[in-house]
């Protein structure tokens, strides 16, 4: 679930998605988390989501996370227009509304305290929290964070997680499905590209952190670049991606330096290396030459 999630949100096209993100944070009280049954927060988040369609949504995402209290809270992602219609069954015509700020948040609370007041959970205003995403990108790396976690978090975290949510949690993160996503890239490389490769990220990581003005993050962030290619079972270690978030255009720059510098990276590299070996064995080529390409082009395969 945390893997399928990370990849999903690395794959939003930012440039073509419409409307204005905002960052919702919706949370149930901790003391009434025996009556927050599966059904009953999927209904809650069903019934929240048909709302904010018709008050202008454009696009969702959201996922489910517990905390140290066995609380789930729901993190969302939604795009909203500037103006939605409603209908008014009095005047029997639409009205425009305006979507501004402070209207987002008001529709967004207002409907969630209605909707846990209606299944019995007092929630607070105060625990709510819906604000304008400031670069879309930095929100969902926090979502994804999930990924980054793994599968022993998870299943130390069901200790957490009340006996209804072990036997059958449901779907625990959604989306609209209309989301503007880029394809899939592959780019095949050999190992020796790839560990390159790891060792650039960590540099970027390193120097990206070290721009953090809080020195209390700076430090925590720095502490993570370096120890980020880590491991400490050697059979692991050889294949270790890379799991962080990367800007695809830094990720380009790293990929032509790594070029430029003899790498083989690419398609166009395999076909190389296909007619180098072809003219090795063809010339009678040295041995050494021809067993370390042969040996390239079958990690690159495996890519």
């Amino acid at each position: 679930m945390a893997r399928r999630n990370s990849q999903y949100l690395q794959r939003i096209d930012f440039e073509r998605v419409d409307g204005t993100p905002y960052a919702v944070t919706l949370t149930l009280p901790a003391w009434q988390m025996e009556q927050v049954t599966p059904v009953v927060m999927h209904r809650l988040i069903d019934v929240m989501i048909k709302y904010l369609r018709r008050h202008g949504m454009l696009h969702f995402h959201w996922i489910i996370e517990f905390t140290a209290r066995r609380m789930p809270h729901i993190h969302m992602s939604v795009w909203m227009a500037d103006r939605y219609e409603e209908w008014d069954r009095h005047l029997r015509q639409y009205i425009v509304w305006d979507n501004n700020e402070s209207a987002v948040v008001s529709n967004v609370v207002v409907k969630w305290l209605e909707l846990t007041e209606a299944e019995g959970l007092h929630t607070s205003s105060n625990s709510q929290d819906v604000q304008l995403i400031d670069g879309n990108e930095a929100w969902l790396v926090y979502i994804a964070k999930h990924g980054i976690r793994g599968v022993k978090h998870y299943r130390r975290a069901l200790d957490n997680m009340p006996d209804e949510w072990r036997d059958g949690a449901g779907a625990m993160w959604g989306h609209d499905r209309k989301m503007p996503v880029a394809d899939d890239s592959v780019l095949p490389m050999d190992m020796r590209a790839f560990h390159q490769f790891r060792r650039e990220a960590r540099k970027w990581c390193c120097a990206h952190a070290c721009m953090i003005k809080d020195p209390h993050r700076r430090a925590k962030a720095i502490g993570q670049a370096r120890r980020s290619n880590r491991c400490c079972r050697p059979e692991l270690s050889v294949v270790r991606p890379v799991s962080v978030w990367i800007p695809k255009d830094v990720t380009i720059s790293i990929v032509k330096g790594l070029r430029s510098r003899g790498y083989m990276i690419g398609w166009d590299a395999y076909q190389w290396g296909v007619d180098e070996l072809a003219r090795l064995r063809d010339e009678g080529g040295s041995e050494e030459r021809r067993r370390i390409l042969g040996k390239s082009l079958m990690e690159m395969l495996r890519t």
